[in-house]
């Protein structure tokens, strides 16, 4: 596996180490996202990965391997305030798509919020076509623990066969 580096962004999987750093960030620390992720890993279905430079946190993905119907699947980018366009929503998905084809996949997929008008226009500048499916999802509360409702996400894809 080898680091992605994109104008001084590194980005490599989470270690333990990171942690404390991220749960820093998280806007509801009580909601134990990175622990989540961390833990998820550790079950080996998905790797998250992190995005930093000079020891800076700059963003997070997950390349999430469960799904049978979205295999593999780029999940959870998010690319924290004060490293927004910089590069680092490329760097990860740069990373995870060249993780995706070392493990032998000619395509990936990704949902996002339909609503989500700073993301889409990156994941189709990177190549990513929507496919016009779609996928419910069931929303939590802030600390996730309480259902609030259902909403769905616009279902991308992007073929890895021929990308660099």
């Amino acid at each position: 596996m080898t680091p992605t580096n994109l104008p001084g962004i590194v980005v490599r999987p989470v270690t333990k180490a990171d942690l404390a750093a991220l749960i820093a960030l998280e806007q509801h620390p009580d909601a134990h996202i990175s622990e989540g992720r961390f833990a998820e890993m550790a079950k080996g279905d998905n790797t998250y990965f992190i995005a930093v430079k000079d020891d800076v946190v700059l963003g997070t993905a997950v390349l999430d391997l469960r799904d049978p119907d979205m295999l593999p699947e780029l999940r959870d980018m998010y690319v924290y305030p004060h490293a927004r366009r910089q590069g680092v929503g490329h760097a990860l998905t740069e990373h995870i798509e060249a993780e995706a084809r070392e493990l032998g996949y000619e395509e990936i997929f990704l949902g996002v919020d339909p609503d989500n008008f700073e993301a889409i226009p990156l994941y189709i500048s990177l190549g990513y076509e929507p496919t016009g499916n779609h996928r419910l999802l069931e929303s939590t509360d802030d600390e996730g623990d309480s259902p609030t409702g259902v909403h769905h996400d616009a279902i991308y894809r992007k073929g890895l066969r021929y990308a660099k």
